[in-house]
């Protein structure tokens, strides 16, 4: 769908090479959203309605109104996504899939090999470390929302599977917690699904899928909002190498400790040990006998009063006089 808002400088003055999401804040259509930018004094190049539909409001070869910054605009594509009116002003998973083919399509009739993104404001313009800027660095705006601003590095992520022809990463299943005092909604489908059930605050779930910030639990979908991820599900048929199991772990301690056992003290050890017993130094066991108690590791603590014995024994610890 076109339909070309006033609102734009033509031609803009500086060749395409970054890329400007925004939120609308409001879950619209985008017949509503060019009727929108007819009238706002403002506009866009793209708009996304909550159907993953999209519309052109500019065309790329013009300056949008759309990021409070004239110089940004006239070197940006700037997109309107349909979102929440609400705080985190998320995005469903249509407007996600729509978005990721739509910074795809740009990246490659401009030439853009790579979208990259370090969510550094002092980067702006060094397109060869960061070709993404958000409308919150150039107004007193929470745009393009915490949701979509925070998956800024995703988004790039995905758009460079895309553009490099290489297959996602394959999936790895992980459990997390949920984190929603009054529950979360599990649905048929992510973002407008028809609720199923909720999982009570706490709730340990497996997600086995993602999709644009929703995950799958195996009986619909969550938000990913609201869970806490707690680790990687264990696949049964993957052996877990990288950790030791207590068994071997004894085995090979019991080793080490025959090994060491009266090396690491030299050859003063015997006779150190003697002079301790015989003088009161150490308390309890023979310089001869082996029960363990000369292999303990020692805390400051037990440090501090061996030392402090020691120091009663010559004589360097004052008397306290207890008159006073």
């Amino acid at each position: 769908m076109t339909k070309i808002s006033s609102f734009r400088n033509s031609p803009r003055n500086h060749a395409v090479d970054t890329i400007t999401i925004h939120c609308v804040v409001g879950q619209m259509g985008v017949e509503s959203l060019c009727s929108h930018f007819q009238v706002a004094n403002c506009s866009c190049n793209w708009a996304i309605g909550f159907d993953g539909r999209v519309a052109e409001i500019v065309p790329e070869g013009d300056r949008s109104w759309c990021s409070s910054s004239p110089a940004n605009d006239h070197r940006a594509v700037t997109i309107e996504c349909a979102s929440d009116a609400f705080y985190p002003y998320a995005i469903n998973a249509n407007v996600w899939n729509t978005l990721i083919g739509l910074c795809a399509d740009i990246c490659q009739r401009h030439n853009i090999k790579e979208l990259k993104w370090m969510g550094d404001k002092g980067l702006i313009g060094q397109v060869g470390l960061q070709n993404m800027t958000a409308h919150r660095w150039f107004a007193n705006k929470s745009c393009p929302g915490d949701y979509i601003y925070n998956r800024l590095g995703q988004i790039a992520k995905e758009v460079n599977q895309k553009l490099g022809g290489a297959p996602a990463v394959p999936f790895k299943a992980y459990q997390g917690q949920v984190n929603a005092t009054d529950g979360l909604n599990c649905r048929t489908s992510p973002a407008n699904g028809t609720v199923l059930k909720a999982y009570p605050d706490g709730t340990v779930l497996t997600i086995t899928q993602e999709n644009g910030g929703w995950g799958y639990t195996g009986e619909g979908w969550v938000c990913l909002d609201y869970i806490n991820k707690i680790a990687s599900a264990k696949d049964p048929a993957e052996k877990e190498e990288s950790i030791m199991e207590g068994k071997q772990f004894k085995k090979l301690f019991d080793e080490m400790r025959q090994q060491w056992h009266d090396n690491d003290a030299s050859k003063y050890s015997k006779e150190a040990r003697q002079w301790a017993v015989d003088s009161g130094l150490v308390v309890g066991g023979s310089a001869e006998e082996f029960n363990g108690m000369w292999e303990d590791l020692m805390t400051r603590e037990q440090l501090v009063t061996v030392l402090y014995r020691f120091a009663k024994m010559m004589g360097a610890v004052p008397t306290s006089d207890s008159s006073k």
